[in-house]
């Protein structure tokens, strides 16, 4: 595993110009948009400490995104996965809690509006159209980043295969209201038995109903207790843990390596995966 660092900004933060000097000398590639700088360098580059203590006097944070091989991946028993590219919204896209997305799908008996909490699914998701679900075959859409949608396809292969803790529910059109033929939600219904360990940047609890999320550290790396692996019987969980600022209140979605397999198998490319590490 290995480390990337990105950074962005404003070149005036760049106040005697010692870091593009720095870049230009050494032939580092970055990019220019408008006034701003983006760099990336991995932790394992020979430059890195000299590139990171001029962004550190320059008080510039990075983004930091852990980087696994195809090995470590290959070998993991289960492991974290999220999508690189999320399309459009759950409809309908009214702010108002009675007229949105929410009110169609979810009981919001006790919904909160403080932390968004409390969602009890009891309806199909709505949208306006499928988001090219036939080229990606697994997709998402924003604000729900622990539900995603398949093509009836493979719903049949994930069928095939036997894989557990899951079920298939219809999506509809938001215009028709009738069932949308080629697509379907992948509604995960396990909960890990444990909870994740991992380096948390802030934990945010709700003072309207006590529910605690968890925002993790972007460089940590995912443990869980190895005692647990016998028991580990389904091929998709949902976390216990609740991560999310404001409104936005999710689960991580971890899969068995049998289902990363067949991701892999069959070139599932919307998909970002990491290893939990039993320890």
């Amino acid at each position: 595993m290995k480390k990337e660092y990105h950074y962005f900004f404003n070149e005036s933060r760049d106040k005697r110009g010692k870091i593009i000097s720095f870049l230009d000398e050494k032939k580092i590639k970055y990019s220019k948009i408008s006034d701003c700088i983006s760099l990336s360098i991995y932790d394992d580059d020979s430059l890195f400490f000299q590139i990171s203590s001029l962004f550190s006097q320059s008080s510039i944070e990075p983004q930091i995104r852990c980087e696994y091989s195809k090995k470590e991946l290959a070998e993991a028993k289960y492991l974290d996965i999220w999508l690189r590219r999320y399309s459009g919204y759950p409809q309908p896209e009214a702010i108002d809690v009675k007229n949105s997305y929410i009110n169609y799908t979810f009981d919001i008996t006790n919904f909160c509006t403080d932390c968004g909490s409390g969602l009890v699914q009891n309806d199909s998701f709505y949208l306006k159209k499928s988001f090219n679900i036939e080229k990606i075959r697994f997709g998402g859409v924003y604000w729900i980043y622990d539900t995603f949608f398949i093509t009836t396809e493979l719903r049949d292969l994930f069928i095939k295969e036997k894989f557990t803790g899951i079920e298939f529910i219809p999506v509809k059109n938001i215009r028709t209201k009738q069932i949308v033929d080629n697509i379907v939600q992948l509604k995960i219904n396990a909960i890990f038995p444990e909870k994740l360990k991992f380096d948390t940047k802030e934990v945010i609890n709700c003072k309207s109903c006590n529910t605690i999320k968890n925002l993790r550290k972007d460089d940590s790396e995912i443990f869980a207790p190895k005692e647990i692996l016998k028991d580990l019987d389904k091929d998709f969980y949902l976390s216990q843990e609740w991560h999310g600022a404001g409104l936005l209140c999710c689960k991580s979605v971890l899969i068995s390596n049998r289902v990363y397999k067949f991701f892999v198998d069959n070139k599932i490319k919307n998909i970002n995966a990491e290893p939990i590490k039993f320890i």
